[in-house]
């Protein structure tokens, strides 16, 4: 019982300390002066937030991950870079001058960290 429980600690505190490298603030390292877009044709969430940002005339460039793969393979290699998980992620997901938002992030959220530059 006292193995396990030491196993369990170690294993706790190795997760905790694995998530700890992510960067918060989700930058890889790379900046940029655009906004980016990465959306699926069929994804309503997307499409939503592509209106939002044309009612507010923020110029972005969307690429739609679902017809171009090498799209899709940016979009994750930018989000391992920046410290998130090797996985599944949810669309719309942005980088913002070099900043990644994934998991449909609010609009506020975005316009906060385009606000920095």
């Amino acid at each position: 019982m006292k193995n396990f429980i030491f196993l369990l600690l170690v294993s706790y505190g190795g997760y905790h300390w694995y998530e700890s490298r992510a960067n918060p603030e989700g930058s890889y390292g790379h900046r940029h002066n655009e906004l980016i877009m990465y959306s699926l044709t069929t994804c309503s969430k997307c499409k939503y937030m592509k209106r939002e940002l044309e009612r507010k005339d923020i110029e972005f460039t969307e690429h739609y991950i679902d017809e171009d793969i090498s799209k899709r393979d940016e979009l994750t290699e930018k989000l391992i870079a920046a410290g998130f998980k090797k996985g599944a992620y949810g669309v719309p997901s942005f980088d913002v001058h070099g900043i990644m938002l994934p998991n449909n992030p609010k609009l506020k959220l975005i316009e906060e960290k385009l606000a920095l530059d």
